[in-house]
């Protein structure tokens, strides 16, 4: 079979590339714009873009270094690994916290028993695009003077208790690269109500360094690529090639730069479809959703009460490895690709100086040997939707 669903793609013409092209003539900023625009869709006061979302966490936490002596920050032991680097660029000490298996993210009942006077900031992170609560956090926070980033890469327009996700602490970040609802391929975003945070991250954002002319003359090459291998058609018939570009090892560092007006003008164009994208994707993804949530095989995440998921991805966990690797089989050979995310807890991948010997967060590896993630994005059709289904229902 030639046309296989992609697990991640967001439509991107050849058309809405070729405006890019405008940022190399005249002397205007789109990045500005970009920046405005993406403030005012989200109802923050300030946003700010970076070459990466691992750029943005690294300014913020750098910004907050200046309010406080504190040196931990706090991650679920869930998540994407990477998250340590940031933390460790800013001169803080990652920590800890055992991720839920009713939220695949950080277990907030947990939370109390790992802050303390030292704690810095704690991370709340959405992953797959599904809101949870995190009031505690945000109590704990107030009482215990530490600041709350939220972590939404995964989640740009969801929504909880009628706001979007990334507004409720004192900053959010997103992710703009490969794999996200809305991706110029790379970069990131930090925004914030606070004036005060705003002018320390713009501080910090004024001393990063522009792309290099190298980056400035492939984007438009690495955009087009993109727009093109995410099609069904294409990714099935060239996935040999395509594979061999997927990331499959840990980082072990990054740089943080400024984002790029070629970048802007698409995301601009891409900022306006967010709405409708992540309508197709809520839709499809809650039809899989009702259709397998009383699969005894499996775990999904649970919809939090008043909350609005966009569905980066659809996760499952499986209960039995071996039914797992089965159903990843059979969805291939019916044409659609699945992803395994984060295959270890990141205490298993970074020496973070716990205990090797025994295991520290169970339910964290628990989901992370179990999770699998299905395509949800609008290339995603109906027929497929209907494989996937019933591939579930067959085991």
């Amino acid at each position: 079979m030639l046309r296989k669903i992609p697990t991640t793609a967001v439509p991107l013409s050849i058309f809405e590339v070729l405006r890019g092209f405008k940022s190399f003539f005249g002397n205007k900023s789109y990045i500005k714009e970009f920046e405005s625009n993406f403030a005012r869709y989200m109802g923050s006061n300030h946003a700010f873009s970076f070459n990466c979302c691992t750029a943005s966490i690294c300014i913020f936490l750098k910004a907050i270094k200046k309010l406080s002596n504190k040196q931990e920050v706090v991650i679920p032991a869930y998540t994407v690994p990477t998250l340590v680097l940031p933390i460790r660029k800013a001169g803080l000490k990652p920590v800890l916290c055992e991720s839920s298996l009713d939220t695949f993210s950080m277990d907030s009942e947990r939370l109390p028993d790992v802050i303390n006077d030292n704690t810095l900031c704690v991370l709340p992170i959405y992953h797959f695009g599904f809101p949870y609560e995190i009031d505690l956090p945000l109590k704990l926070a107030r009482e215990n003077g530490f600041f709350v980033l939220e972590d939404t890469a995964q989640a740009p327009g969801a929504t909880l208790n009628g706001k979007k996700v990334g507004t409720l602490g004192d900053a959010g970040c997103f992710s703009l690269c490969r794999g996200k609802n809305f991706s110029t391929f790379s970069g990131g975003m930090l925004v914030t109500n606070s004036d005060e945070l705003a002018g320390l991250i713009r501080e910090e954002r004024d001393l990063l360094p522009g792309q290099g002319f190298s980056f400035k003359i492939t984007v438009p090459f690495i955009l087009t690529a993109y727009s093109l291998v995410t099609r069904p058609v294409i990714y099935g018939s060239f996935y040999k090639l395509i594979s061999q570009f997927k990331h499959t090892t840990v980082h072990d560092s990054f740089e943080s730069k400024l984002y790029s007006d070629f970048q802007a003008i698409i995301g601009l164009g891409l900022l306006d479809k967010l709405d409708k994208f992540n309508a197709i994707r809520l839709k499809k993804g809650m039809t899989l959703y009702k259709a397998l949530k009383d699969n005894a095989h499996i775990i999904l995440p649970e919809i939090a009460k008043n909350s609005t998921p966009v569905f980066n991805h659809f996760p499952v966990v499986f209960k039995e490895t071996k039914t797992m690797e089965k159903v990843q089989v059979k969805l291939w050979e019916r044409g659609i690709d699945t992803g395994r995310m984060y295959l270890k807890p990141v205490h298993h991948l970074y020496d973070l100086g716990y205990d090797r010997q025994k295991e520290s967060f169970p339910k964290a590896l628990y989901i992370a040997e179990r999770l699998i993630t299905v395509p949800t994005h609008p290339y995603l059709d109906d027929k497929s939707i209907e494989k996937i289904i019933d591939v579930f229902k067959s085991i």
